[in-house]
C-alpha cells in the first residue's frame, strides 16, 4: 500500500458548535496515523463553543481562535500556518471523509491541475417537499453536473495559491476560486483509484424561505466577484442549460416549475437586500446545522 500523499485540510468556522464535531469526525474517519494529514480549524469571530469542540474532536489539529469574523481572513491566517500542499478547504457544515480527501489530494498531482473538488452528495432527509423538488431540478443543471454547483470543498495546488495570493474580503470564495482557472486546469473528483465514490455531503436548507435566502447570498457573492474580480472564466462557471435543456435532461415539469419559482424569488430577495443596504451581509441557514 502506497504512502498517503501529504495535504493540509483547512476548515474555516464561525459559530459552528453544532456541526464542527461532525465535520472533524468524518474527516478523521479512516485516516492513518502517518503525520502527513494536517488539519487547521480557523475559528473566526466565535462566541460559542466552536473552539473547545474542535480541540476535543481533533486533539492533534491546529485550532486558531481569530477574533474577527471573516471567512476569507480566517483562510489567509490558516494558509500562513499550513505546512503541506495541496490545501483542501472544507466548510464546517459539510462532511468529507479521509478517503475522499486523500483522493482529491491525489488528483492534484496531475500535471497542470490547479484546483479540484469532489462530487456533491445531497442529504435531503430534513428538507420539505419544495426544497427536495428544487434540488431534483438543480442536480440536472449543467453547472451542477460539472462540479460547479458548490460542494463546500475545494483544493488548491501550490502553484495555484501562488497565483491567487491572499483571499480577498468576499463572501463568494468558492466561485472566486473556480473562476481563477480554466476548466482544463480543474478536476471534478468522482471516484478514487479503486473506483470508490468520492464526494462531500451537503445539507441544504430545510425550507423554501431559507433556500431563497441562501441562494440570494450566493447570487450577491457571485455578482461581487464578477464586479470586483473579473475573470475570462466567469461566464463558463455560471452557464446554465435553460428551460428546454432541463426538460431534455429528464427533469420533471413540476420540479422545473419549483426551480424557476425559487430563482424568481431569489432575484426579489436580492433587490430587497440591496434596497435595505444589507447586500453584503452573511446569511446563515440554521435549519441545516442540526447535529
Amino acid at each position: 500500500m502506497s504512502k498517503p500523499l501529504p495535504f493540509t485540510l483547512i476548515i474555516p468556522a464561525h459559530n459552528e458548535e453544532s456541526v464542527i464535531g461532525r465535520c472533524l469526525e468524518t474527516a478523521l474517519a479512516g485516516a492513518p496515523d502517518t503525520g502527513s494529514f494536517d488539519i487547521i480549524v480557523a475559528a473566526n469571530g466565535c462566541d460559542d463553543r466552536t473552539v473547545d469542540i474542535a480541540k476535543a474532536a481533533a486533539p492533534h489539529a491546529t485550532v486558531l481562535d481569530i477574533q474577527a469574523g471573516s471567512k476569507t481572513a480566517a483562510i489567509n491566517a490558516a494558509n500562513a500556518e499550513a505546512k503541506h500542499f495541496p490545501r483542501i478547504y472544507l466548510d464546517a457544515d459539510v462532511e468529507c471523509d479521509y478517503r475522499s480527501l486523500a483522493a482529491i489530494a491525489a488528483a492534484m498531482t496531475e500535471d497542470g491541475v490547479m484546483a479540484a473538488a469532489p462530487a456533491i452528495r445531497l442529504e435531503l432527509g430534513h428538507c420539505n417537499w419544495f426544497v427536495r423538488s428544487y434540488y431534483s431540478a438543480w442536480m440536472q443543471q449543467p453547472f451542477a453536473k460539472a462540479g460547479k454547483g458548490g460542494s463546500g470543498c475545494y483544493a488548491l495546488s501550490e502553484p495555484a495559491l501562488s497565483i491567487v495570493g491572499e483571499f480577498p474580503d468576499i463572501i463568494g470564495d468558492d466561485i472566486w476560486i473556480h473562476t481563477r482557472f480554466p476548466d482544463d486546469q480543474k478536476r471534478l473528483v468522482e471516484s478514487d483509484i479503486d473506483g470508490n465514490p468520492v464526494f462531500s455531503t451537503v445539507r441544504p436548507p430545510a425550507t423554501a424561505r431559507q433556500q431563497v435566502k441562501v441562494e440570494a447570498r450566493r447570487m450577491i457573492g457571485n455578482a461581487d466577484v464578477k464586479r470586483d474580480h473579473p475573470s475570462p472564466y466567469l461566464a463558463l462557471a455560471s452557464k446554465g442549460g435553460g428551460f428546454l435543456g432541463s426538460l431534455r435532461s429528464g427533469t420533471s415539469p413540476v420540479d422545473l416549475f419549483v426551480f424557476y419559482c425559487v430563482k424568481a424569488l431569489v432575484r426579489i430577495e436580492v433587490r430587497r437586500s440591496q434596497w435595505r443596504g444589507k447586500a453584503s451581509t452573511w446569511t446563515r441557514d440554521m435549519s441545516s446545522r442540526q447535529s
